[in-house]
């Protein structure tokens, strides 16, 4: 680990941190940003809340668009995917025999969310599967059959949570175009690793997270919706006639710290290097994945043609994890270990989804294929 930048994001410096991607983490002079906003508002709660957020809410979205490269006024806040999602869908009148349509390498949390409204509604959830390696034009033709005239909404990840897996978005939704089916865009993992043109994609709608691969606060997320795909808040507050993005700004008494502080974040993945940082992080991981692969005896073909910049798969070998429930198990060893990593079971196999952040070095795949060596191959 580079110690300097641990110290810089403040993270204990007697753990290998190689799963970036699941929670973010701010850096020290974010979280004081964002401490700064805290004690502003506690001196003054009352002209605070009442006079001086609003104007500073509705700035920090402006600029978290800028930096998505998307009009403020289709820029929402909210807190997280899950909740960018349950605006969503709780904005559709589903019907009996409606379709929601997810791919087999869905985030958990979201695949609960469709569940739930199909069930209260009488629609169901259909899968689109495809393989964890396929092609671009496989993962399309999945999407394409699992809709149908009943489809009302396809949520497609930008990058998978669990495979570590790019999504060709564009060719999706334009292969789905004559469908009538609304897109919805989960790109959790996608501000700060990919450069889109979010509105090019051709999708309905689109949510991704600041406090991942961007380092704002946690609980900082953008939820965009094209002109005519109109959705409303979760929680109906005193803003909702304002127009779409305002209608968001203000759910009510809570912290605001990490939304104002985005700006913060954001200029510090700038100073990280930019795009040029992503490209380093991306040779980081991709050395990584084979170190750790190399000291597993384990091969790197059939895992995605097209990788998460700054997140890996790497195979298990055969038998050492052969069930999801195991995988808590093997989290369990390698924690205890010092090594904060993430163990993952997809389509009967095992794998662990590595990632590089700023303040990883070469040494930390090092020492996690040691101990994983020992752990899997050792006597």
């Amino acid at each position: 680990m580079d110690s300097l930048l641990i110290e810089a994001f403040g993270l204990d410096p007697d753990v290998v941190h190689l799963n970036h991607g699941a929670f973010g983490v701010a850096p020290v002079a974010v979280r004081r940003a964002a401490a700064a906003w805290r004690e502003r508002a506690e001196r003054n709660p009352h002209r605070f809340n009442r006079v001086e957020l609003p104007g500073l809410i509705a700035e920090a979205r402006k600029h978290a668009a800028g930096f998505l490269g998307i009009d403020p006024a289709r820029a929402a806040w909210v807190r997280n995917v899950s909740e960018g999602v349950s605006a969503v869908l709780g904005s559709l009148a589903l019907r009996p025999g409606d379709e929601l349509v997810i791919g087999t390498h869905g985030y958990g949390a979201v695949r609960k969310a469709l569940g739930h409204h199909a069930a209260r509604s009488g629609a169901r959830v259909v899968e689109a599967a495809f393989a964890v390696g396929a092609a671009d034009d496989e993962i399309v033709a999945a999407y394409a059959a699992a809709c149908s005239p009943r489809t009302r909404l396809v949520v497609v990840d930008r990058i998978t949570s669990p495979t570590a897996t790019v999504i060709p978005v564009a060719a999706v939704t334009a292969a789905l175009s004559d469908s009538g089916a609304l897109v919805f865009v989960d790109a959790a993992h996608g501000p700060g690793q990919l450069d889109d043109d979010i509105a090019a994609l051709g999708a309905d709608y689109w949510i991704g997270n600041l406090h991942k691969w961007a380092y704002t606060p946690r609980g900082s997320a953008i939820l965009w919706s094209k002109p005519g795909a109109e959705v409303a808040p979760t929680v109906l507050s005193w803003q909702l006639e304002d127009g779409y993005a305002a209608a968001f700004d203000y759910p009510g008494t809570w912290d605001y710290a990490g939304w104002l502080a985005a700006a913060d974040g954001l200029a510090y993945w700038k100073s990280a290097g930019g795009w040029t940082g992503v490209a380093r992080l991306a040779a980081m991981a991709a050395d990584g994945q084979r170190t750790v692969a190399e000291a597993l005896g384990v091969s790197l073909e059939r895992l995605p043609a097209r990788p998460a910049p700054a997140m890996r798969l790497v195979p298990l070998p055969n038998g050492f994890v052969v069930s999801p429930d195991q995988t808590d198990s093997l989290y369990e060893a390698l924690s205890r270990q010092r090594i904060e990593v993430a163990p993952v079971h997809f389509g009967g196999a095992g794998y662990l989804r590595i990632a590089a952040a700023p303040y990883n070095t070469a040494g930390d795949y090092d020492r996690l294929a040691g101990v994983m060596w020992d752990l899997a191959c050792g006597d």
